[in-house]
């Protein structure tokens, strides 16, 4: 039935927050800072059990949990100045993010090494870069990877994971190369070719200039143009490890795993491709695309709804996606997030342990939850007016 794919939500939330918290936990207990409570959900409370110096209750309310700090938490006035002190207590209030983006990470890691759909096909070379390996070999546009070192080519994973196990080795790769032998491209001639390089080791850049001085470190205007067409004086020109834009043709879906190795290298490219377009999110001319950008508790449950229908795979990629949005969302430096107690803390740093008075901070605090709440109500009436209108 469509509403237990809604009801997913609350526990997917559920996990996820209880994870950050224990983050909290964690790090607190291995300070050896007092933790007066684990909660697992929110009040009221259902069971309480102390153990050693902590409670750790069961609440009603499925959508979360907390850790209560107060040893850390309020403005310690009248306590000696501690250096270290303020040290730990910005790696305990930031370890619940940290603990968001480890879980993204292992959830894409099982998801890679677990049978799962992909995206397969004729995976040809697009563009390649001017003195690169893939030049300097003899590839050319057009040609479509049929094998790296003997192991077949069908689909985006199979290429990375030859191209990372070649790493500056001398590598065979053969290739279909189609000529057309007519004017209206209707008789074709598909040569198999074979062609040695050396991939680099790692990703590298060029620095794209008006005149080259360096060829190993910078590159012509109309050259990474050719390439790129999106580049201009002063941009850097990113090329892979054998210098080539490829894409996608005869496309399939088809079910694959990775091993345990390249999994992990999988699931770092994708986390770090995550981090890199956080800036995208705050960079917008379109304030219609701005307000897309922004979900609540409705759009997430309709967008799990989604998932469910789609299978493990899709709900395991919502799950990695909101576990690391929360990460990030929780370490923006305004109160009474984990990033605005982080602030406060480094201004107690900046003033040699003199902290900014209570009275400021429960009242920046205040203002915080009432713009953090309007915030809210604001995304769920956009996500009620998308239902509607969709």
């Amino acid at each position: 039935m469509e509403i237990t794919g809604y009801i997913l939500f609350i526990p997917i939330i559920f996990f996820i927050v209880v994870f950050h918290e224990l983050g909290h936990f964690l790090l607190a207990k291995l300070f050896k800072i007092k933790v007066e409570e684990f909660a697992i959900g929110f009040p009221p409370r259902i069971y309480a059990k102390k153990i050693f110096s902590t409670i750790i209750s069961l609440n009603i309310i499925p959508l979360g949990g907390y850790v209560k700090l107060p040893d850390i938490e309020k403005p310690d006035m009248d306590d000696t100045f501690s250096a270290t002190l303020s040290i730990k207590k910005i790696i305990i209030f930031t370890s619940g993010s940290l603990f968001n983006f480890f879980l993204t990470f292992i959830i894409i890691v099982l998801m890679y090494m677990s049978p799962h759909q992909s995206i397969s096909g004729d995976i040809f070379i697009q563009k390649i870069a001017p003195g690169s390996p893939a030049e300097l070999s003899g590839l050319m546009d057009g040609d479509v990877i049929k094998q790296i070192n003997g192991e077949d080519i069908n689909n985006i994973d199979q290429l990375i994971s030859g191209i990372n196990n070649s790493s500056n080795k001398l590598s065979s790769i053969r290739i279909d190369r189609v000529k057309n032998l007519s004017s209206f491209n209707s008789i074709k001639d598909v040569q198999s070719l074979k062609f040695n390089l050396i991939p680099r080791t790692s990703v590298t850049q060029r620095k794209v200039v008006s005149i080259v001085s360096d060829p190993l470190k910078e590159i012509s205007l109309k050259q990474a143009q050719e390439y790129n067409s999106n580049l201009l004086i002063g941009d850097f020109m990113t090329e892979g490890k054998i210098g080539v834009l490829i894409n996608m043709k005869n496309t399939y879906q088809t079910t694959t795993k990775l091993n345990f190795l390249d999994s992990i290298n999988k699931s770092y490219k994708t986390n770090s491709m995550l981090f890199n377009n956080i800036k995208y999110i705050f960079v917008s001319d379109d304030d219609s695309a701005m307000e897309s950008k922004f979900t609540g508790p409705i759009g997430i449950a309709q967008i799990t709804n989604q998932s469910s229908k789609q299978g493990f795979q899709s709900i395991a990629e919502l799950i990695a996606l909101i576990s690391f949005s929360l990460g990030i969302f929780n370490l923006i430096p305004f109160p009474p997030l984990d990033g605005g107690k982080v602030l406060f803390e480094i201004f107690t740093l900046i003033r040699k342990g003199k902290p900014v008075p209570n009275f400021i901070t429960y009242r920046i605090q205040l203002i915080g939850i009432i713009i953090l709440f309007s915030l809210i109500v604001y995304v769920t009436m956009s996500d009620i007016r998308n239902i509607i209108n969709n």
